[in-house]
């Protein structure tokens, strides 16, 4: 593989820093052009050109900090054709990504000579009375603010999924099952699976529990005209107000993210637990 590579870092981080230092300069040892993304403010990284991920990305990126870090970069992407994503770990968690900075050179390596498993991760387009907002990788939510109760109705392809009065709904993707839908009491779901997830969020409706819908459905979530003001926030990210009558619909967006997967001998369900299970 030839061509540029670009570097987006997780900022306030004298860890990523380091990181990113080190990937550099295997970068620059071995012949190649290294770009660094316009947010990207550390003085060590200053005398390199720049690139925007949101209008002119190369074909292949390195991203070094955490989950935050890796969503926000998907959202600035938008809808434009995906680079490959390499994701090195230098945050607190970081389930998303799966390269250890311990070794960031030795996967380096195996990205610049092709030795990886290219994952393409569906997103979600996500429309705000009718004008979309963003394209979705882990999750939205529609929440009540300041502690008041929202009043939802949740449509899946125009058929009414379920009435909520609670603190909203949370609609994920299956790589966002692990995330808000999770602390929800949703469920866990494969990756080997495609589908969106919905999970209602603390109902007075004791009995309403996730449905798991197939990835092509167009999911709408509409404010009851009786619900106190909503907030819809994208990927922990982005966040809307939605006044009552309000309406939010998510379906598939055209273009997925492409990763490249390091970690073939780790199987899911070992880093779910070691990551993610057994955090705490």
């Amino acid at each position: 593989m030839s061509g540029a590579v670009g570097l987006v870092v997780k900022r306030r981080s004298g860890i990523a820093e380091d990181v990113a230092r080190l990937v550099v300069k295997e970068l620059v040892e071995s012949g190649v052009e290294v770009l660094v993304d316009e947010t990207v403010d550390y003085p060590s990284l200053s005398g390199f050109p720049r690139f925007s991920i949101s209008r002119d990305p190369p074909g292949r990126v390195v991203v070094v900090g955490g989950d935050g870090t890796l969503l926000r970069t998907f959202l600035r992407l938008g809808e434009r054709e995906s680079p490959l994503f390499m994701t090195i770990k230098a945050g607190k968690k970081g389930f998303l990504l799966d390269v250890e900075r311990y070794e960031a050179v030795e996967r380096l390596r195996d990205f610049l000579e092709g030795r990886f498993r290219e994952v393409v991760y569906p997103r979600y387009r996500v429309y705000l009375e009718g004008e979309a907002r963003a394209c979705m990788f882990n999750d939205t939510a529609v929440t009540a603010n300041n502690a008041k109760m929202a009043r939802v109705h949740v449509f899946v392809d125009g058929d009414l999924a379920m009435n909520i009065d609670g603190d909203g709904v949370v609609v994920s993707t299956t790589a966002g099952s692990t995330a808000y839908s999770l602390s929800g009491g949703g469920p866990i779901i494969d990756p080997r699976l495609d589908v969106i997830v919905l999970t209602p969020l603390n109902p007075v409706q004791l009995f309403l529990r996730s449905i798991v819908v197939p990835s092509g459905s167009r999911v709408t979530v509409e404010a009851s005209v009786y619900s106190n003001p909503l907030v819809v926030n994208i990927d922990g990210q982005y966040v809307y107000e939605l006044e009552p009558g309000g309406i939010v619909d998510i379906e598939r967006c055209g273009s997925g993210v492409r990763i490249a997967r390091f970690r073939w001998w780790e199987d899911y369900y070992e880093r779910l637990y070691t990551r993610l299970l057994a955090y705490w």
